[in-house]
């Protein structure tokens, strides 16, 4: 983790669709509320347990949001491309503690904003608390749709699921870097390594999809979200 001096916030180009409702004055009062920090693949970049102070911003890189169950397993809940905030569902929360951990799945840049700024905003900013309730609808409907692929299908229909997800809904491809490990994979979907592992060579074998160098192909969408479908 390696905080450095970043361009201020009214300047910065890379600003998510909440931060582009706010005008210049509101923006400076962000810039003097944050933070910018580098992490390292694999480094912790919100702990479980811990005391939430700031709302996140991934500027650049992607993560990854768990629930932390045992030392062996845990419960990957979503995947975080650039360009999205993290730690939301904390605002006016009274307790003040994280209900999950997040680490870097890559090397990654975040803003780190005061939590007491953000919900400052949402409060006088009607166009900015609207941008913060659609991203919270958003995480909640991605949250159904695990809910029932982890409870309703079996393992080839999670599996399916989870390629499906990360090609439409963070690559927007059907070719892409495989940002999960084996047992990430396992972990966001509910299922044994070993499993994951046999499910991706049969998806493989049947010419579903292509697993080459860390990079996965979806050659046979229609098929993949049939697969999908019956669970």
């Amino acid at each position: 983790m390696t905080k450095y001096q970043s361009i201020k916030c009214f300047e910065c180009k890379e600003k998510s669709l909440c931060f582009k409702q706010l005008n210049e004055e509101e923006l400076l009062l962000t810039n003097e509320n944050r933070v910018q920090i580098n992490f390292k693949k694999g480094e912790i970049i919100s702990k479980q347990g811990s005391f939430v102070t700031h709302i996140m911003y991934l500027k650049s890189g992607f993560a990854k949001v768990y629930k932390e169950t045992d030392i062996d397993h845990n419960l990957i809940l979503d995947i975080i491309p650039e360009g999205k905030l993290i730690g939301l569902t904390s605002l006016y929360n009274n307790d003040n503690i994280a209900r999950f951990s997040v680490s870097a799945l890559e090397n990654s840049v975040v803003c780190s904003i005061d939590r007491t700024t953000i919900e400052k905003l949402i409060q006088q900013n009607n166009q900015f608390a609207k941008s913060v309730i659609a991203s919270l609808n958003e995480e909640s409907l991605q949250f159904y749709d695990k809910m029932a692929s982890l409870t309703q299908k079996q393992m080839n229909g999670r599996v399916a699921d989870a390629l499906l997800y990360l090609s439409e809904n963070i690559f927007k491809s059907t070719k892409f870097k495989m940002i999960l490990s084996r047992k990430d994979l396992a972990d966001f979907t509910g299922m044994s390594m070993m499993s994951v592992v046999r499910t991706l060579k049969d998806l493989k074998s049947e010419n579903i999809i292509e697993d080459e160098k860390g990079y996965i192909k979806i050659k046979d969408k229609n098929t993949l979200q049939q697969i999908s479908l019956k669970g």
